[in-house]
């Protein structure tokens, strides 16, 4: 498992890309966060926790099923991030949401008071992901879920070694680390959660495509993921260069979709023995790590 973290500037990258990456977080990979919150099954009523938030996509989508009488708060690492979600949660008036800045490597220990835990997109910028899932653990409730989506392996195939190519033939020996390749392996996944002590896990993989509506559509795509970390390193002749080389690959081999991989885990917590009152104390001072 590759984890040179050091290599990836997290906070550079996401916060110039916080704009773009809400718009793509809906126009290209939105269908991650729809399966999440239908595989979930949330109710009214319930207290969701949702981890490394971004612009919200999910905060929204559970806030929307858990209903005014739930309650959703969402939590990230950047305030580039947390001030899209905080004005488009004023947009749809939802009142039971509230978000705020953290860091999933430097969480409390959590009251296990929350019905449901989401991380999706986030747990590979974690330094030590175990400890950040144990972490997460802690805060579910007993009978209450965790749900952890990831992203999987062919991520924009077949484009993402056409880009990479082209990027180290203006940069030779230029890096080419994505965070999201340390837990792209079911198998990672599942042992993370087997050191973390959450047992039970379901894993499961899946492939869905992604139109590529023109050649042109994909430097968006570049512009607003994380890739925008290697379109950094570019100076802007190096960058048309790129750029064209992947449009005329794109052009004559006719591509007109591209793979999105997922990984998710979901584990629901042991009933207490004995039941119970619940805790109810909230997860104040924890912090969770952004997109």
């Amino acid at each position: 498992m590759s984890n040179d973290l050091e290599s990836y500037d997290t906070k550079s990258t996401y916060a110039s890309a916080s704009a773009e990456y809400a718009v793509a977080a809906e126009e290209f990979w939105g269908f991650i966060s729809d399966d999440t919150v239908a595989q979930l099954g949330l109710r009214p009523g319930q207290r969701v926790l949702d981890f490394c938030c971004g612009p919200g996509p999910m905060t929204i989508r559970m806030a929307q099923r858990v209903g005014a009488a739930g309650s959703v708060e969402g939590v990230d690492i950047l305030d580039e991030m947390l001030g899209i979600t905080r004005r488009r949660i004023r947009e749809r008036g939802l009142d039971q949401v509230t978000v705020r800045r953290g860091d999933i490597d430097a969480l409390p220990p959590g009251d296990e008071s929350y019905d449901v835990v989401n991380c999706s997109l986030g747990i590979y910028f974690a330094r030590d992901m175990a400890r950040s899932l144990a972490s997460f653990w802690s805060y579910v409730r007993p009978g209450g879920t965790l749900a952890v989506t990831t992203i999987g392996r062919r991520l924009f195939e077949p484009v993402l070694p056409i880009f990479f190519e082209a990027c180290r033939a203006e940069r030779p020996g230029m890096g080419t680390f994505l965070p999201w390749v340390r837990t792209e392996d079911p198998d990672v996944l599942r042992t993370l959660f087997e050191e973390a002590g959450v047992t039970g896990a379901a894993i499961t993989t899946q492939d869905t495509p992604m139109p590529l509506r023109t050649p042109e559509s994909w430097w968006p795509i570049v512009h607003a993921s994380g890739l925008r970390r290697l379109e950094a390193e570019l100076d802007t002749a190096n960058e048309t260069r790129v750029r064209k080389a992947c449009e005329e690959w794109i052009a004559e081999h006719g591509v007109t979709e591209l793979n999105v991989g997922t990984v998710r885990a979901i584990a629901v917590k042991a009933e207490a023995a004995g039941g119970g009152e619940l805790p109810q104390s909230t997860a104040s001072g924890g912090e969770s790590h952004g997109h």
